[in-house]
């Protein structure tokens, strides 16, 4: 038994090491950038302890990215969930051809995010685009709109691609945990005269608490890491209207050269990241612990 296992510590070590290496060595080359001034093209770093951090965040556009931030993480955490929700509830139910439906129902997930973004970016389109194509269609001509040009819709209009992209994952995990909650349990409710409300609200709530728990912290790490979809359907823009942290810190680096300032903001993203995986590791292990049996 030994032998195997050390066998098997062997075959994995140098998939390991090459991960471990890619992982640690930008996240302390981070670090060190965000305390340091860099001198290019060399990078040499000459320490500056906390200016960086105070540098970048006096900056007059910071509230509105921080404001931003805040509505796409809590707009990502109420669409997300509440679509990934209801999906569940429905695809759980004793459904004709409920594997179809529930092999549909992932399709958006399976979009490449850059492939997703470009149709979601024509479809916003204000001349060509299906969904002012459709107003007019109906007669809703003044109803149609520049929706990605517009700082005041601009950031609902990304956040509404990126719920359709991401929504499936959130229902594949709540249908695994309602799936797994024991049949038992709701022939138990039935026979104390509890309604299909009531069985909900006692026992598949209650049973989908820690993976409810675990999918939020997630939810918030992937909207602190949002890039893709927003940069390539806005860009941050229009003025700055669409514009979170992620894009922030892309403009301070590859725009601005200001390695050292993106360096601070990524830090900043480090800490949230470690903060939630505090928190998720024991919800995991809670979750694997009481996991029943699925059906």
């Amino acid at each position: 038994m030994v032998r195997r296992n050390l066998y098997a510590y062997l075959f994995v070590l140098p998939c390991a090491t090459v991960l471990l290496l890619m992982m640690f060595n930008p996240i302390l080359r981070t670090l060190l950038y965000s305390v340091s001034e860099i001198t290019l093209p060399k990078f040499e770093t000459t320490f500056t302890g906390t200016r960086n951090f105070t540098r970048v965040f006096s900056r007059p556009e910071v509230p509105l990215i921080l404001l931003n931030t805040f509505i796409w993480i809590a707009g990502t955490i109420l669409l997300r969930f509440s679509l990934g929700f209801g999906a569940a509830i429905v695809m759980n139910a004793d459904l004709r051809a409920r594997q179809l439906w529930r092999t549909l129902a992932l399709l958006p997930w399976t979009v490449p995010s850059i492939v997703a973004a470009n149709t979601w970016r024509w479809i916003f389109q204000s001349d060509y685009g299906l969904l002012n194509g459709i107003l007019r269609a109906v007669g809703l001509g003044p109803l149609a709109h520049t929706w990605l040009g517009d700082p005041a819709t601009a950031l609902p209009a990304v956040l509404l691609a990126y719920c359709w992209a991401g929504f499936p994952f959130v229902m594949l995990m709540l249908l695994a945990g309602m799936q797994a909650i024991p049949l038992e349990q709701y022939d138990a409710a039935k026979i104390d005269g509890a309604n299909a409300a009531q069985s909900f609200w006692y026992v598949t709530l209650p049973g989908l608490k820690s993976i409810i728990f675990i999918i939020l912290l997630l939810e918030v790490i992937s909207g602190f890491n949002s890039f893709d979809l927003l940069f390539t359907m806005t860009g941050g823009g229009p003025g700055g209207a669409s514009e979170i942290l992620g894009l922030f810190i892309y403009r301070l680096a590859f725009s601005n050269f200001d390695f050292a300032g993106a360096s601070a903001v990524s830090t900043v993203l480090i800490v949230v990241a470690v903060l939630c995986f505090i928190f998720y590791v024991p919800a995991s292990a809670k979750r694997r612990g009481g996991a029943g049996t699925p059906y």
